[in-house]
């Protein structure tokens, strides 16, 4: 029979035992984590294993949250199975780092998130081989400092010590700061290793190019050392260069400050010149491509090119066919004097003005290829850019004639040609056209045929006159004079409609009534018995004498100046009523 104390001590020893296999199996043998109770499985890809192994730790944030269960190789590295814990949760956003607990080579996976926002990690998630990193394996550097040190001769090892010795004695502090400085720089290529990788990768095809071209690395060192020897031989041209260069920096410094408000502008403009050079980019290139030889060919003919110190020519007797062209061109009466030497400015626009098929001056400016518009010929970019075709100012030359009217000659104040006469006027003349022999007025009554004499002769009828005709006797005296005119087109007596019927109007105030004009004196009949004869005013005896003509002219109102009929320039600044200043104000509707 157990006593009381024994069955006390029984059941202590039974809750402690309890208590230690719960607690191995739980700590120790982690069941759970065995069974997975409370565990989620988590794939970790990485580049490779990087030391990894069996059962190494897995922290998070510097606490241990599960192990690696599985260490396997995939095609393109290899991956690790971890066993993490469900708590707390871990961001899915994270970098995980294989690190070594210390040199002998504990390697354990740190994961480090980047948010602490959801997704969390969960069973079956995958962290992708981008967002980890692997430490740099020992092993290859131990080696490489291991065949180091065998390439060094034994002889010479305590050799290369005592010398090491005496370069390193005393320089304990900068050999510190050299390797500190070395720790920074390393931490900071560890972060550009790829691009470090791939620079040291390139530097091969690099450096056998330089092996490649070894005789040309001669030959450049060669030339070096002779500029070397030239900038020796010039030392003290390169000294008064230095001397006197800073003076020359802070002249052109001065210079470009004084510029400064117009090199803008001036650049600005240069896009244009830029624009010009693009367009006419094939004509350039030709001119440049021509010029050399354009030059040479003057230079040869030059005297110093030959022993005999004389320059070389060639001439020879050509005819004009065809002629030269002078369509477009100044007149002869405005030529100057070959006496004069006084420099004036060439009228713009001078260049043949003939059609562009014309035989004359084919390669003149009428025929220049449109850079801008391929298939057009024109002499100016205006007319290049426009929708119109080029115009030519007349279609043929006068061979001994005088030159036509060019508008844009007159437009500049050049006269026209002073061979020009009256009969070369275009507008016809004001006294009206003369009637063709034989015809007859309108009016005048037909007679045989062939026997109506000419109007205005002795014996010629005379077209009826008004019931007024004492009235008109005066200008009886002016048939004799008045010239063939054509049968003018106005109606007779008993053509004319009935006037309309009168509108009522408003009483007007009286009017006072002129003076009396004197009366006109009679003049006898005509003695051939004919009645008087009435025509407009410009058809009678004033017919004959010179009328004042109308002519439109070019009228500029800033400069006040136009060409006269004559061909002369004028001034006149008053023609034109000036107009207040209008600004921006003045667009906006009101």
């Amino acid at each position: 029979m157990l006593t009381r104390f024994v069955r006390i001590q029984l059941a202590i020893f039974a809750i402690a035992g309890t208590i230690g296999v719960i607690s191995m199996v739980l700590f120790y043998i982690q069941a759970p984590t065995l069974l997975g109770i409370g565990r989620m499985t988590v794939t970790l890809e990485l580049p490779a294993t990087g030391g990894l192994y069996r059962f190494s730790n897995v922290t998070y944030r510097g606490v241990q949250l599960g192990k690696v269960t599985a260490v396997g190789l995939t095609p393109t590295g290899a991956k690790a199975t971890l066993s993490l814990s469900t708590s707390p949760k871990v961001p899915a956003d994270l970098i995980a780092e294989v690190l070594s607990v210390s040199a002998v080579g504990e390697q354990y996976v740190d994961l480090r998130p980047k948010t602490d926002s959801p997704p969390y990690l969960h069973d079956g998630s995958v962290i992708a081989v981008r967002d980890t990193t692997i430490p740099q394996p020992v092993g290859p550097m131990l080696e490489q400092v291991n065949a180091l040190v065998q390439s060094i001769p034994k002889t010479k090892l305590g050799q290369l010590l005592d010398e090491s010795f005496q370069g390193f004695n005393g320089s304990g502090y900068d050999l510190g700061s050299l390797l500190d400085s070395s720790k920074t720089l390393s931490r900071d290529a560890n972060a550009v290793v790829d691009r470090t990788r791939a620079l040291t990768e390139d530097t091969g095809p690099l450096l056998d190019t330089q092996a490649r071209t070894t005789d040309s690395i001669r030959t450049w060192a060669r030339s070096f050392a002779g500029i070397s020897d030239t900038l020796v031989n010039n030392d003290s041209h390169f000294r008064t260069i230095l001397e006197k260069g800073p003076d020359a920096a802070n002249e052109a410094s001065r210079l470009l400050e004084q510029i400064k408000p117009t090199l803008p502008v001036l650049l600005a403009n240069l896009t244009t010149i830029g624009q010009i050079g693009v367009t006419y980019h094939p004509s350039i290139e030709q001119l440049l491509v021509l010029l050399p030889s354009g030059v040479a060919v003057e230079q040869a003919a030059q005297g110093e090119n030959h022993p005999d110190g004389r320059a070389y020519g060639d001439f020879a007797a050509t005819v004009d066919d065809p002629p030269i062209c002078t369509v477009g061109f100044m007149p002869p009466n405005t030529w100057r004097s070959p006496d004069d030497l006084t420099d004036i400015d060439t009228p713009d626009g001078l260049y043949c003005k003939l059609p562009q098929d014309s035989p004359i001056a084919v390669r003149g400016a009428r025929n220049y290829p449109c850079m801008g518009h391929p298939g057009k010929r024109a002499p100016t970019v205006e007319i290049c850019n426009s929708d119109k075709p080029y115009m030519p100012l007349a279609m043929r030359q006068h061979t001994l004639g005088p030159y036509p009217l060019d508008p844009n000659l007159l437009a500049q104040g050049v006269p026209p040609d002073d061979r020009i006469t009256t009969n070369d006027r275009i507008f016809g003349p004001v006294e009206g056209t003369p009637l063709p022999p034989g015809a007859v007025p309108r009016g005048a009554p037909a007679g045989p045929r062939g026997e109506n004499p000419p109007p205005g002769t002795v014996g010629a009828a005379a077209p009826p006159l008004p019931s007024s005709g004492a009235a008109l006797a005066p200008m009886s005296r002016m048939s004799a004079d008045l010239p063939p005119i054509a049968p003018l087109d106005v109606p007779v007596a008993g053509e004319l409609p009935p006037p309309p019927a009168a509108q009522p109007a408003l009483p007007l105030a009286p009017l006072v009534p002129p003076d009396p004009a004197p009366p006109i004196p009679a003049d006898p009949a005509p003695a051939d018995g004919g009645g008087p004869q009435a025509a407009p005013s410009s058809f009678g005896a004033n017919a004959s004498k010179p009328a004042p003509s109308v002519v439109v002219a070019k009228y500029d109102p800033h400069t006040g100046r136009y060409v006269g009929p004559d061909g002369k320039l004028y001034q006149q600044s008053d023609l034109v009523a000036p107009k207040a200043p209008r600004t921006w104000k003045d667009m906006l509707p009101t």
